[in-house]
């Protein structure tokens, strides 16, 4: 191991919530590992975040592997049911669908966490590890790469090199251009918007997913508060509907959420901040090179529909840092090519799978084509039916394709 203070194994540009689970996985292995990122570590720690986050069996998989599922699950939501329902209004009309943990013989399938207890949670166990060095408020400006490492110019002046560079910087990822990784980009003409409400009916343990011409409508229950329950909305509608929506007054948009909802939340009594980002799926043409592994959201973007994008994300850091663990293990060289094509490997059929299946979802239920209309209706009526078509499609929801690592198992 290095012993320069300027001399890293691994760099990991990004300390969002990929970027500090990559560095928690890598950590117990005495790898000396970089975590950089532009913020301040108040700030990437703040609980305000109104996001919440569906982390599926895999994902909670990891969390007890690292020590800190009790951690989360205090601070969370089981979820055992997710009803979908069709709200299209079309004249092919698709049945109600009910996937139940139950039926997989698991208490729940997933937990909602908010966003801001996942990063607070995770940043809290970075001062256990000593082999990780915290370098926020600063970022990667220029990467230069050497035969054997990668050499790093940061904002603040400092340079540091190292065998290998994560990146889980986001969408706009400085470490794919550097390594220049191109994207395949499909622009939705949708707009999701997201946010937090209180309302006076309990969903109970249950999401519920209406899909609507202009895109999913999903009400994901939180943890009950001492004045009422509360619940999380991703709400994909057109560009110029979404602005609208946003526009309006308080108690019309809780009407508004009451009459979509049929009824189930009962009254909507409080709306927090809404959020809105552009639907956009983004695909890296290659996950690995030159010495640089993508995860999170600096290798792919979906829709948010079926809770698949922080979910992918703890996949491909599981992934990323057992095939790390191995060859630093065996004293071979961390950012070699056989590394890049391992992980491309398993990570590309993964990944594209749920693209895909993520892309046919919202073009169907925005598309007056016909034929399309009845696929989707035969599809979910055949989901209906079939428990045994039922529980395959949950199993591929919660686990990876392919391979699981050790760490998901």
């Amino acid at each position: 191991m290095n012993t320069s203070d300027n001399q890293f194994d691994i760099v990991i540009s990004g300390a969002g919530a990929i970027g500090l689970i990559s560095a928690l996985l890598l950590a117990p292995h005495g790898v000396k590992i970089a975590l950089i990122d532009p913020k301040p570590l108040k700030v990437l720690t703040k609980v305000d975040d109104t996001r919440n986050i569906a982390l599926m069996q895999s994902s909670l998989n990891l969390l007890k592997h690292l020590g800190i599922f009790d951690a989360f699950y205090k601070l969370s939501r089981p979820l055992e049911k997710l009803r979908i329902v069709d709200a299209t209004n079309r004249l092919l009309r698709a049945p109600e669908v009910e996937f139940t943990a139950q039926e997989l013989g698991l208490n729940y399938f997933a937990l909602n966490v908010p966003m801001g207890a996942i990063l607070k949670t995770l940043a809290a166990q970075l001062p256990q590890h000593k082999n990780v060095n915290c370098l926020f408020g600063t970022q990667i400006t220029d990467i230069k790469q050497q035969a054997d490492q990668l050499d790093f110019t940061l904002a603040n002046g400092k340079n540091i090199s190292g065998k290998l560079l994560i990146g889980a910087d986001g969408r706009n990822s400085f470490a794919r251009q550097s390594a220049s990784i191109k994207t395949t980009t499909k622009k939705y003409p949708q707009i999701a918007l997201g946010f937090a409400f209180k309302h006076t009916r309990d969903l109970g343990n249950i999401s519920v997913e209406f899909h609507r011409r202009n895109g999913p409508f999903t009400l994901i229950p939180m943890q009950n508060l001492n004045d009422g329950s509360q619940t999380s909305l991703v709400w994909s509608e057109t560009a110029e509907k979404s602005e609208q929506i946003k526009d309006l007054p308080k108690n019309e948009l809780a009407a508004l959420i009451e009459k979509i909802t049929q009824g189930i939340v009962g009254k909507v009594t409080e709306i927090g901040y809404i959020a809105a980002f552009p639907l956009t799926n983004i695909n890296s043409e290659t996950y690995a090179k030159s010495r640089t592994i993508l995860v999170g959201e600096a290798a792919h973007i979906l829709p948010p529909i079926g809770a698949q994008g922080m979910n992918l994300g703890f996949q491909d850091a599981a992934i990323a840092t057992e095939l790390v663990i191995d060859a630093f293990n065996m004293n071979a060289d961390i950012g070699s090519d056989d590394i890049m094509k391992k992980y491309n490997q398993q990570r590309k059929l993964d990944i594209h799978a749920r693209g895909k299946a993520t892309d046919m979802l919202n073009v169907s239920l925005m598309s007056n084509f016909l034929p399309m209309q009845m696929a989707r209706g035969l599809g979910l009526f055949a989901l209906q039916k079939s428990t045994n078509l039922r529980t395959s499609i949950m199993k591929k929801a919660l686990s990876p394709l392919g391979v699981t690592p050790k760490s998901m198992l």
